[in-house]
């Protein structure tokens, strides 16, 4: 109890992104999201600023919903699963039928993670509906570049709040 503690007065947005990627908590959840609105606010680039004009605070929190949403994604959720139901891994035939036994092979469509792969042209749909003079050219140049931060920053945090656990957890020396 008292490793969580520390962990939440120190990563407080890390844990929260733990927390809602392994127990689906809602309350976790808006916690994260906000948190990732408010470093997303920060660290937006000019451009996207610009072109979302008014609307920029209502862009943000729509991709930091779907930046938490994309980190939470597991392969325990049958729709979230590659055609390979999740393993990473599928049965390469040609090479079984020259071995005369089954060879497997990672996954090509989804790299071995058995999830499918989310496409940003969803996110794109989306954000558009709020900007409609968001052309796919400004939405690859800026917009998605910045989203695809987004992501890396949900993975940089969770990974610092448990480099932060396992220390105060580990046996001191």
């Amino acid at each position: 109890m008292l490793a969580l503690g520390v962990v939440q007065s120190h990563e407080a947005l890390g844990l929260s992104l733990i927390l809602t990627k392994h127990n689906k908590d809602p309350d976790e959840r808006s916690k994260a999201i906000e948190g990732i609105a408010r470093l997303a606010m920060k660290q937006a680039p000019k451009l996207v600023g610009k072109a979302a004009g008014r609307q920029m605070a209502h862009c943000i929190v729509l991709m930091a919903k779907m930046a938490v949403e994309e980190y939470s994604r597991t392969a325990d959720d049958p729709q979230n699963r590659c055609r390979c139901k999740g393993r990473g891994r599928v049965t390469d035939l040609d090479a079984s039928r020259a071995a005369g036994k089954t060879v497997e092979k990672v996954c090509p469509r989804c790299g071995g993670s058995g999830m499918k792969p989310i496409k940003s042209a969803s996110v794109y749909k989306v954000i558009k509906t709020v900007v409609p003079d968001l052309t796919q050219r400004t939405w690859s140049r800026n917009w998605k570049v910045f989203y695809d931060s987004l992501i890396a920053q949900c993975y940089q945090e969770s990974a610092a709040a448990e480099k932060l656990f396992s220390m105060v957890t580990s046996p001191q020396q």
